[in-house]
């Protein structure tokens, strides 16, 4: 199976996004962590089940929340591009590709 890294500014949109739900409603914050768990569990799982989403990547849609994991698969290694939110900036994370 296959192991799943994060760009370091991934791991920065996830912070973000769980301290700001958090601060609207500590529930809601636990409900992204939660979600974010799940994504985690299922793109691990089976990587290849995940559509084609932009420049390259896979994607898996947050559910009840306006995120997308953006992710490549290399070798025997998942990386997260992005945690990105889908109506703001759309594709301002694809320049980390090329890392």
């Amino acid at each position: 199976m296959a192991e799943l890294e994060y760009h370091p500014a991934a791991s920065d949109e996830i912070a973000d996004a769980f301290d700001w739900y958090s601060s609207v409603n500590p529930d809601v914050g636990e409900r992204f962590k939660l979600e974010l768990d799940r994504a985690e569990e299922l793109v691990h799982r089976s990587p290849e089940s995940w559509g084609p989403y932009f420049h390259g990547t896979q994607g898996f849609r947050f559910r009840g929340f306006p995120f997308v994991m953006a992710f490549i698969v290399r070798d025997e290694r998942i990386i997260v591009i992005a945690v990105a939110h889908t109506r703001r900036r759309p594709g301002y994370w694809r320049d980390r590709l090329s890392r």
